[in-house]
């Protein structure tokens, strides 16, 4: 699906997104790769959408994703993390409330995910929300270089993404030892599938936390409506989020206290 694709979705769902989100989360546990990071997306889209006029069912979405991770449900919770980080990416307002119960599926004893595809989820997960807090950094980074040493080269591959997301400096001579690995590594990445060595996913990471994650061509901005973020050049007339004719605040990182974030967080 491209993005008009996924705007058509968003707006064959108004006013009926809660409908519309169950029927998603139904999808994220499809065999189908494509279907589940389908679903994924949509669902990020369709709950930023409901999130101007009705932020209380989106958390009651999120919800739904938490009691499906639980074991009381009966379910597995295959697509449950991936959904939950892909909201919180788009909805910044909710990341305060809802990224540190995320990362206590790796981190802390009475929430840990057992399962390595769940753990998987949640790391691409955080990845995805990307912005963390640095006493939240400190807790997950552990777990996520230790991720680096399984057998398993999709984890470490979505392990060497995230952390090229996070941006963690300390991280970086790591990160080089893995440059020479051959083996090829899904991910679903910028709205689409991307294949390529595990050599190579561990030669971005490096790149893009050693210049901040932003080239010369992108800007991050933020919609002064709704507070959904893009990287691009310049930012659109209409926000993608909200729909709306709304101002955007550049929040790039011009300084060098911003570190490996990319975005300035005094404007946030």
């Amino acid at each position: 699906m491209d993005q008009e694709a996924y705007e058509a979705l968003v707006r064959m769902a108004k006013g009926q997104e809660g409908k519309t989100a169950n029927g998603l989360i139904g999808l994220l546990t499809d065999p189908n790769e494509t279907v589940k990071w389908r679903a994924v997306k949509a669902l990020g889209q369709v709950t930023a959408q409901m999130f101007s006029e009705n932020p209380e069912g989106v958390r009651r979405v999120i919800r739904q994703l938490i009691w499906n991770l639980n074991d009381e449900s009966g379910g597995i919770g295959w697509g449950m993390p991936e959904a939950l980080g892909e909201i919180l990416a788009v909805i910044p307002a909710l990341r305060e409330e809802y990224t540190g119960l995320l990362a206590a599926y790796i981190v802390e004893k009475g929430c840990l995910l057992e399962n390595e595809q769940l753990q998987k989820g949640v790391i691409w997960g955080l990845g995805r929300v990307k912005l963390l807090n640095q006493a939240l950094k400190d807790k997950i980074i552990p777990f996520l270089r230790q991720a680096l040493k399984n057998s398993d080269p999709s984890m470490r591959g979505t392990t060497i993404w995230s952390l090229g997301e996070l941006g963690d400096l300390e991280t970086v001579p790591l990160l080089k030892t893995l440059q020479k690995e051959t083996p090829m590594v899904k991910l679903f990445i910028d709205n689409d599938f991307q294949e390529k060595p595990l050599g190579e996913w561990a030669e971005e990471a490096v790149k893009k936390i050693k210049t901040g994650g932003v080239t010369m061509a992108e800007n991050e901005w933020k919609c002064s409506n709704c507070g959904y973020t893009l990287k691009t050049e310049a930012p659109p007339d209409q926000c993608p989020s909200c729909k709306q004719k709304c101002e955007f605040l550049n929040i790039t990182c011009y300084i060098p206290e911003c570190e490996a974030t990319g975005s300035d967080q005094r404007l946030k």
